[in-house]
């Protein structure tokens, strides 16, 4: 391993600690929370937007209109719910921390309304799902619209064949009508000419008898291929719907995992912010404490902002008896040596023979005391 190599894997081991663990994931499930929020609202669409849509246009406008104010309408709701929920989710997750991670009848409001809301919307996004999977409706018209048509192009077919033998027969009733009418007619004492009647009747009803046999056939023909076509359709919408439910399936997961993002981004960074000023506060704050302090005696100096450059600064001693006298700071004087010494090290003061006079505007003081430089703070931290 050369040093570089070193290098890399110290400043690597050095960060993992809370918050160079946890940082990125904080990052990405923040930004993973707003992706959410989208996601929740393009489910949600698809419940609200049908339902605003078919009562604006049943009762106030239709066409592009009554379509543009329920899309409008709807996208407003949403976008205004999720931007709720975020705030609620957020405050109950705060005061959920600063209360030790344990409810009670302070916290109770936060947690029904946060329950309350995240509820809600796992309804909408659920059943916008829902709506949004459910295609076999729509599929199984054109399934059953694409049946019927393809029915009726073979019915058409088969009456085609079947009409030559209807025909066929019409013609041969009124062949065999018009000979029994002749036969009826004819003399018993004319047998030969009888016979030939009756064998001519005879052989008209034989076909007659055939072709219907034949449209039989043909009648039963149809009526299996019209029963496989329904079957076939049959199969494919049982398919549509059976494709339906996996789809709602997969969308339900993919709501309860969004709206899981959603709570879990929102709570996290909460946890770690809270959880990182924990970590830090011993180290940071008394830096916040004698900024607090030093803000203080600046004002007492400046005569709460009355005094100007070139006014007298008061003496050290006197400032001690002051501190010792008017406040609980331990070990005050030596408090007080350090703000001269660091008021004289900034510019705010400046010392001119033996006294020591006011450089800067009050304004210009409070200001370099807010920005106090960080390389102070790693300083004081190294005390």
């Amino acid at each position: 391993m050369d040093l570089k190599k070193y290098d890399e894997l110290r400043k690597k081991i050095n960060t993992k600690d809370f918050e160079g663990n946890n940082r990125g994931l904080d990052k990405w499930l923040w930004r993973f929370s707003f992706v959410g929020n989208a996601s929740s609202i393009f489910f949600a669409y698809f419940l609200v937007y049908p339902a605003l849509l078919k009562a604006i246009t049943l009762n106030f406008i239709t066409g592009n209109w009554g379509t543009a104010l329920a899309f409008g309408i709807t996208l407003i709701f949403l976008v205004i719910f999720e931007i709720v929920k975020r705030y609620l989710i957020r405050n109950f997750s705060n005061d959920y921390m600063v209360n030790k991670r344990k409810l009670n009848f302070k916290l109770f409001g936060w947690s029904i309304t946060s329950i309350a809301v995240v509820a809600l919307s796992f309804y909408l996004s659920i059943s916008g799902s829902k709506n949004l999977a459910s295609t076999s409706s729509i599929r199984n018209i054109v399934v059953q619209t694409a049946t019927v048509s393809k029915i009726d192009s073979l019915s058409s077919v088969y009456d085609e064949q079947k009409q030559i033998y209807v025909d066929d027969n019409e013609a041969l009733r009124a062949v065999t009508s018009e000979l029994r009418q002749i036969l009826a007619n004819t003399p018993l004492n004319y047998i030969t000419a009888r016979k030939e009647y009756q064998a001519s009747i005879d052989k008209n009803t034989a076909v007659i008898q055939e072709n219907d046999a034949e449209i039989a056939r043909l009648n039963a023909e149809l009526q299996i291929k019209v029963a496989e076509y329904k079957s076939e359709s049959d199969v494919t919408k049982s398919g549509n719907e059976s494709e339906d439910t996996k789809n709602i399936l997969l969308f339900v997961i993919i709501v309860i995992f969004n709206e899981l993002i959603i709570i879990g981004g929102l709570y996290f960074r909460e946890y770690y912010e809270y959880k990182l000023y924990q970590i830090n506060q011993q180290k940071f704050e008394k830096i916040y404490q004698k900024k607090d302090r030093y803000h203080a005696l600046l004002t007492f100096v400046y005569n709460d902002g009355k005094s100007t450059s070139g006014d007298k600064v008061i003496t050290g001693l006197d400032l001690k008896e002051i501190v010792a006298e008017k406040t609980n700071i331990q070990n005050s004087n030596k408090f007080v040596d350090n703000f001269l010494r660091d008021m004289d090290r900034l510019g705010i003061f400046v010392t001119h023979g033996k006294r020591r006079h006011i450089n800067v505007t009050y304004d210009d003081a409070l200001e370099i005391i807010e920005n106090y430089d960080d390389a102070y703070h790693v300083l004081e931290n190294m005390r």
